[in-house]
């Protein structure tokens, strides 16, 4: 029974990695600014398009999640997350960046909303389920730390104006985790 949950639980905690990926926004709204010339106040949008969808969609998807289930939730998020990860390599534009940042929010959004009560579908007991959810926010921490570090990845290898090679790193990741 402890190798099943042991089992069930990393790839949870992959979706928790996954869950820091929104947090690539403030380092990629500066390269957003410069390919496009955006004002100051049009760069301080982008942050917006990422985190107001928790505002509008949290509430909505609580009520929904057990309809649709939680894990059906948690893969929604994740192709949700993938379509605004790859829409930018198919057609590059200030629009298609807004919409890849939008998405990225829906999805992020909808993650936060159903993977803490999809963990505690695999820990039952209370005592482990604390640390559990612990550990799934040290994971996310990492992934806010790795976020940015992805970016530069992209930017040193493809150069600052393919800076947006970083979401195709990023949905394949989200890939992984959904599959997993």
């Amino acid at each position: 029974m402890k190798k099943k949950v042991t089992k069930s639980l990393l790839p949870i905690l992959f979706g928790f990695f996954v869950m820091g990926f929104c947090d690539i926004v403030g380092i990629s709204s500066d390269y957003v600014q410069r390919s496009f010339n955006w004002s100051p106040m049009m760069t301080g949008f982008v942050p917006s398009m990422v985190f107001i969808w928790f505002l509008f969609l949290g509430i909505p998807i609580g009520n929904k999640m057990n309809q649709w289930g939680r894990k059906n939730t948690v893969l929604l998020s994740m192709a949700i997350t993938i379509v605004g990860m790859l829409l930018p390599l198919f057609a590059y534009g200030s629009v298609t960046c807004m919409m890849a940042y939008a998405l990225l929010g829906i999805g992020n959004a909808i993650l936060q909303v159903s993977l803490n009560p999809l963990l505690s579908n695999v820990i039952s007991n209370s005592a482990y389920l604390t640390s559990s959810l612990t550990a799934g926010q040290v994971v996310k921490a990492i992934s806010s730390l790795a976020g940015p570090e992805i970016v530069l990845l992209a930017v040193n290898h493809f150069g600052a104006d393919k800076w947006y090679y970083c979401f195709p790193i990023l949905g394949l990741i989200t890939v992984l985790s959904a599959v997993w």
